[in-house]
């Protein structure tokens, strides 16, 4: 037997849901008869015969009934709405009904024992659950809750409409007391008919509203849905072109990781078998030249391998770091504008320099591109800071440019997004490059004003003069 599993659990909508059932118990206080004079309507049409004022009163009910019904009716809904549960519950598409079954007669129950007013779990109760089962069956979760209330009050209010019809005196509706009183001064003044055809006039022009208001919200939500599905393809399709890309570099990158090792193996063991010679021969100067030449050779073999393994990481000091990310943008036409302030110079960080060298790169680049409109100022600020006693170095990218929107500082990490007509790739690159190293990235940004956008990450100690080129697997 399958369990039910809640999927998702929207707060929002439940709190407001059980506001609304509230206000449904409280507001029979306040609403009454008395408040729309229906018994004195209902007297004053019976002395003059006079069917004008008892459609009047007629009317006035159906708005008393419907301004009741209406809170209780759209707290239950809005509560069934906030609860979403596993598709593989079998009976999943009735769940929502199901509740607003449990939650009705209980409020029926309390507002008939605090206001002594008798309710029935009628018509209004059968519209809502047959609602719910519309519009849960294609789930329309991409329209707003509002337009599905009204679609829900439309119809509600249209079937309040059949509590006052005489001609359905027989069927078990309409069965409160001043209900019953509309029906029975309509026998009383041969009224019958007339109150039957304005009332069917009522509900027919509010079902057509209603009909009218369920296709535009089945058309939104349908439209809504394709853009929603065009927006994942668009994304797939993105993804798809990004791996074909990366999967032809790494082959190309493979090839040529191997072209430039393979003569760097050769030195290496050509420099081995010298210094070999050197040692038997006592010449200790010519060992220490040879040492220097070989420790440089495994450097440029390590960074080599970087190029090809992501995984490949190394110790490497802050100061290291933007030493070569200055000599990487020194021919670029945004690097006299760059300006850096380290004062944590020797502490460490473990990582891939290639892919970090990368990561601050297209920073530098989307702050040049932000800010080249004006004299552009671009700074790289190195900071440090404990969390839970943990050492952390963040380095901090801010420009004067123009500044993004906060509502897409989100979307600006996403792959393909992009406000340059570029394949919006850099900053994911960052983001997934950073998320790898176990850091965050925080941004803040005023429109006109500029970005700073913080990368932290781990510190892993201070450099004390001793090489620490030594890769972490």
């Amino acid at each position: 037997m399958s369990s039910i599993h809640i999927k998702n659990f929207n707060r929002a909508k439940f709190w407001y849901g059980l506001i609304m059932v509230i206000l449904g118990i409280v507001i029979p206080s306040v609403i009454t008869v008395d408040t729309f004079k229906i018994p004195e309507k209902l007297s004053l049409a019976i002395r003059n015969e006079d069917v004008i004022i008892l459609l009047v009163a007629g009317l006035e009910l159906i708005a008393l009934n419907s301004l009741r019904a209406f809170p209780h009716y759209l707290g239950a809904f809005f509560i069934a709405e906030s609860i979403e549960i596993s598709d593989n519950f079998p009976f999943e598409k009735l769940f929502k009904s199901a509740l607003v079954c449990l939650i009705i007669p209980p409020v029926y129950f309390i507002i008939g024992y605090i206001h002594h007013i008798k309710y029935y779990f009628g018509m209004p109760a059968f519209v809502l659950i047959i609602l719910l089962m519309l519009l849960g069956k294609n789930d329309y979760n991409r329209v707003s809750g509002w337009k599905k209330s009204a679609l829900i009050m439309v119809f509600l209010t249209a079937f309040q409409f059949v509590d006052i019809m005489p001609s359905m005196e027989g069927l078990p509706i309409g069965r409160g007391e001043t209900s019953n009183e509309v029906k029975l001064v309509a026998h009383f003044l041969n009224a019958d008919k007339t109150v039957d055809i304005m009332a069917l006039v009522f509900m027919l022009l509010l079902l057509f509203l209603g009909a009218l208001l369920f296709l535009l919200i089945r058309d939104e939500n349908n439209l809504r849905s394709m853009n929603a599905l065009k927006e994942a393809n668009r994304k797939m399709e993105i993804e798809a072109k990004f791996t074909a890309l990366k999967n032809r570099t790494f082959l190309e990158m493979n090839s040529l990781v191997h072209d430039l090792k393979s003569p760097l193996t050769s030195a290496q063991a050509l420099v081995g078998v010298v210094r070999l010679n050197c040692e038997m021969d006592g010449r200790s100067k010519d060992v220490n030249y040879l040492e220097n030449v070989e420790l440089a050779i495994n450097r440029m073999s390590g960074m080599i391998s970087e190029i090809l393994y992501e995984d490949y990481k190394s110790f490497i000091t802050t100061d290291e770091l933007l030493h070569a990310v200055l000599a990487q943008i020194s021919i670029a036409e945004y690097a006299p504008f760059v300006m850096v302030h380290n004062d944590y110079p020797k502490h460490m960080l473990i990582l891939s320099k290639t892919r970090m060298i990368r990561v601050l790169i297209n920073l530098l680049e989307n702050a040049y591109e932000a800010s080249k409109q004006r004299m552009p100022n671009i700074q790289i600020t190195v900071s440090r800071f404990f969390v839970e006693e943990s050492a952390y170095l963040g380095f901090e990218v801010s420009d004067n440019g123009c500044g993004i929107d906060m509502k897409n500082c989100d979307k600006i990490w996403e792959v393909g997004y992009s406000t340059k007509h570029s394949h919006g790739l850099g900053l994911s690159f960052v983001k997934s490059v950073v998320d790898a190293y176990e850091g965050w990235i925080e941004i803040e940004s005023t429109l006109d004003v500029g970005t700073t956008i913080k990368v932290v990450l781990k510190e892993w100690g201070v450099a004390n003069g001793q090489d620490f080129d030594n890769i972490v697997d």
